[in-house]
């Protein structure tokens, strides 16, 4: 079988192994469940494939981690690929989506009785706040193992990957030059070209460059847009339409997510008033995301520096930013309510977020964004393009 994958280090593997097993022990859960689903864009699987490397291209995997023991996945079927395609975990099952089969055979196997079993996904997610694993899931386990008790573990994984190590910083770098790729294509559109035409041009791109995916890509189109849509249109492009959306590269399952608006031919100069009002503005977050920082202080900085460099004829608007990574990480502030919740969260070296201010004035928004990393000293951009109007040649 041919080896294509790409791989993270074992070493990287043996980091996290000793990092959730100390985890584990500190909350005393022995057994820990991280469930199969390939939900948005497979970010809600990003627990099992964090232990395990395996995941990408809707492949579904189950991982059951014991302290002691390693760790064991099941895929749906075809696990003879991943046994080959990665060498992080050697033992690989077909489980058919027979969850709690598979967990009772597995825990069959090492003796497990009695003790704690942690399943990370029975709520609170960031994007799914009532979870994902089936009922029928967790009430077989329950009856499978009445000595046992079933904790939730979503908050222990959430935390433990919150912080990235610079391997993982690493990848995201590589999964962020793959969306300024995919942005660059629309340079090349010609006239009779749709949204669809961009959005084939850009996965193309994606996996020519390497990525994977799932992917999120949200583009949209026309006068006086500022965000996209989840699916793409079939209008012809015409001149002077905006192209604006979220565009996400993914490598090893690690989002690297930018937002850079198009426009087809020149911008007009109050778009490029506001443009520069933005640019500014994500410039003075950035230098604020300092390890010890609050949420709330970053906001506050955010609010002035709009006020400031929009001269008070701007306004803000949510979401600012919100971490990413392999899955829908921890913190983010897309709406007022959840910087209330979350305001007080101080940030730490190692967090990635993608940071992207909104601003409006008037009729005109716009939104720019790009990844960045929390330092000691302040965030730093994994992107290496210019953060600038895309102007697309148009005749």
């Amino acid at each position: 079988m041919t080896d294509t994958a790409p791989r993270l280090s074992l070493a990287e593997r043996d980091r996290r192994h000793r990092l959730v097993a100390q985890r584990m022990g500190e909350a005393g859960i022995e057994i820990l469940v991280l469930p199969a689903s390939t939900a948005r864009w497979e970010q809600t699987m990003a627990d099992s494939r964090y232990l395990t490397s395996i995941g990408g291209f809707g492949t579904e995997s189950l991982a059951i981690f014991a302290p002691g023991h390693g760790a064991t996945a099941y895929v749906f079927n075809r696990a003879g690929y991943w046994k080959h395609a990665q060498d992080w975990v050697a033992d690989v099952r077909d489980g058919r989506n027979r969850w709690a089969d598979n967990v009772r055979e597995r825990l069959g196997e090492i003796g497990f009785s009695t003790g704690r079993i942690g399943i990370s996904g029975l709520g609170g997610l960031t994007r799914s706040p009532d979870g994902i694993v089936p009922h029928r899931t967790v009430a077989r386990l329950a009856a499978s193992f009445p000595n046992a008790e079933l904790v939730d573990a979503t908050g222990l994984m959430a935390q433990i990957r919150a912080v990235k190590s610079d391997e993982e910083i690493a990848v995201i770098e590589r999964a962020t030059a793959i969306a300024e790729a995919m942005a660059a294509r629309v340079l090349a559109l010609k006239p009779g070209a749709t949204e669809r035409t961009a959005y084939a041009a850009m996965i193309e791109t994606l996996l020519l460059e390497g990525g994977e995916l799932p992917a999120m890509l949200l583009l949209g189109s026309g006068p006086g847009l500022d965000h996209g849509s989840f699916v793409a249109g079939t209008r012809p492009l015409e001149a002077g339409d905006l192209i604006v959306g979220e565009i996400e590269g993914r490598y090893l399952g690690y989002s690297g997510q930018i937002v850079r608006p198009a426009v087809l031919g020149r911008a007009t100069p109050d778009y490029r008033e506001v443009f520069d009002v933005v640019r500014a503005v994500f410039d003075d977050v950035l230098a604020a995301l300092k390890s010890g920082a609050s949420l709330m202080g970053v906001v506050r900085i955010y609010e002035d520096a709009v006020a400031r460099h929009g001269k008070g004829r701007c306004q803000t608007a949510f979401p600012l930013m919100h971490a990413r990574g392999l899955g829908d990480e921890v913190p983010l502030v897309l709406s007022a309510e959840e910087l209330a919740e979350a305001g007080d969260t101080e940030l730490q070296k190692g967090m990635a977020f993608v940071l992207k201010p909104r601003v409006r004035r008037d009729a005109i928004g716009v939104q720019v964004g790009d990844m960045v990393v929390v330092g000691d000293g302040g965030g730093r951009r994994l992107g290496r393009a210019p953060l600038s109007i895309l102007e697309v040649p148009w005749a």
